[in-house]
């Protein structure tokens, strides 16, 4: 009995060792052939750009008190007031003999360009009426400007230029050049900015997500500038001018353009402004805003590219295509531009006797 019980043990144990080893080796085997496998990357969008600013208004005109039309008689407006383009904001006692004189000016000179052509059908071939029409119609022109803008000048200083609300000033005490009120449109606008590495994955046009952050209110917008200059360059531009201006002794037509020869920046990263605006929820002036900018680029890691810039994209039957890319390289990171779609899977490190259409192993 005690042998019996032996040889079955031993059967037993013999028995477990060969099961042991043919899981060993099947696991084995699915890990070689897991081994064999490719990974796969699969195609995304890159993350969103976020960045930050604080909400202003487009546009902030000042009415100042123009003596040179009339005296000052009263606003029209109040404060705090909403009001159209076009609206009469500033009453003044307008001196209507300077236009009566201007309009009678341009009368007279279309009168003499009149005649001029009724000569000039009359005698065809006569050169110096031809002339002398010239020199009219250049004399008409001159006196329609100046017309033009005294009647701008007019506009400018007691309309509306744009819609918007009115913040008084001075109001009718204003002495001459004083502020009488500011008129601040009602479009809102955002100013943040970008560095070198990313501003060229924007451009103008792209949509915005924005949020209030004190009030937490959502809304969209869209860029509608995107400065060319980083902000660097822009303080010694401005150091540049002014320095043209202030030796205006050596010509006016040099203060009046003047040119930044070999302009430097500093060793800071570069930045660029960005302008949001269409922005289609009200933000008060001056709230700080968290804006998002999703970024429409597909970046890929180089471990799926090979020499000749093409992947290997997976379809569902585990078949590869092979696709040449329209690539870019911006700071080491490479983006397509063009022969990829999200979603897609490729080929991770792509074995060089890969070829189009053959069937893979995948390990992911």
């Amino acid at each position: 009995m005690k042998k019996k019980l032996i040889w079955i043990i031993g059967i037993i144990v013999i028995l477990l060792l060969v099961l042991t080893a043919y899981i060993v080796k099947q696991t084995s085997n699915d890990n070689d052939k897991k081994s064999d496998g490719y990974d796969t990357y699969q195609v995304k969008e890159e993350w969103p750009l976020n960045i930050s600013g604080k909400a202003s208004p487009s546009k902030i005109k000042t009415y100042n008190n123009n003596d040179q039309l009339g005296d000052l008689v009263s606003t029209l407006v109040e404060d705090g007031e909403k009001v159209k383009q076009g609206d009469n904001l500033i009453n003044y006692n307008i001196n209507d003999q300077k236009r009566q004189d201007l309009s009678s000016k341009v009368n007279d000179a279309q009168n003499v360009v009149n005649q001029d052509y009724q000569n000039i059908n009359q005698q065809p071939n006569n050169n110096d009426l031809q002339k002398k029409l010239n020199q009219d119609l250049n004399a008409l022109n001159e006196a329609q400007k100046e017309l033009s803008q005294y009647t701008k000048q007019i506009n400018d200083s007691t309309y509306a230029s744009f819609d918007g609300v009115i913040e008084m000033d001075n109001d009718t005490d204003a002495a001459s050049g004083e502020s009488i009120l500011k008129l601040i449109a009602n479009e809102t606008q955002i100013k943040s900015s970008v560095s070198e590495f990313d501003v060229n994955k924007i451009k103008v046009g792209d949509s915005v997500n924005i949020k209030v952050n004190s009030t937490g209110e959502k809304g969209h917008g869209k860029i509608t500038k995107i400065s060319e200059l980083p902000s660097n360059y822009e303080e010694k531009g401005a150091t540049g001018a002014s320095m043209s201006q202030s030796d205006s002794e050596e010509g006016s037509s040099q203060a009046s353009n003047p040119v930044s020869n070999n302009p430097t920046l500093n060793k800071d990263n570069s930045k660029y402004q960005v302008t949001i605006g269409k922005i289609d929820l009200p933000i008060r002036s001056g709230f700080s805003t968290e804006a998002e900018i999703p970024i429409d680029a597909i970046k890929l890691p180089k471990s799926v590219l090979t020499r000749n810039n093409d992947v290997f994209v997976l379809n569902k039957d585990n078949k590869v295509e092979k696709r040449h890319l329209n690539i870019e390289r911006q700071n080491g990171e490479i983006f397509v531009k063009k022969g990829l779609k999200k979603g897609e899977k490729l080929i991770v490190s792509p074995k060089k006797s890969l070829n189009n259409g053959d069937k893979v192993e995948v390990s992911s």
